[in-house]
């Protein structure tokens, strides 16, 4: 009779390792994406907020404001913040106050549906 051995051979263990590495890159590369899809989400919800906010002092008054620090805290709480940053989106009045931009980086290109990083937008 052959006396068996107890444990794994040294393929077999190879073999577990190299699968759970595998597996574990490809969880570290998807969790990073769809973080950054979310901040994006977030930064463009963030920009439509205050867009909304905008056309309501729009309607109360004749022209947008010089600045977004008039927006907090009568048309939103606190004025929203990239996530990651921390930095405020660029807001600038356009056309003497008849218009505005409001700008923020996306970190996905594919977020912003035009392939590009930048997003903005604008008055209508």
């Amino acid at each position: 009779m052959k006396k068996q051995k107890k444990g794994f051979s040294f393929i077999e263990l190879i073999v577990v390792v190299t699968i759970i590495a595998v597996l574990s890159v490809a969880g570290v590369v998807t969790y990073s994406a769809v973080n950054r899809k979310s901040r994006d989400s977030r930064r463009i919800s963030d920009l439509e907020k205050m867009r909304m906010a905008l056309e309501m002092i729009r309607q109360v008054g004749v022209t947008y404001p010089s600045a977004s620090s008039v927006l907090a805290p009568t048309y939103l709480q606190a004025i929203p913040k990239d996530p990651v940053s921390g930095n405020n989106y660029i807001y600038a009045q356009t056309n003497s106050g008849y218009g505005y931009t409001i700008n923020a980086i996306l970190e996905d290109p594919s977020s912003s549906g035009t392939g590009s990083t930048a997003y903005q937008v604008s008055n209508p």
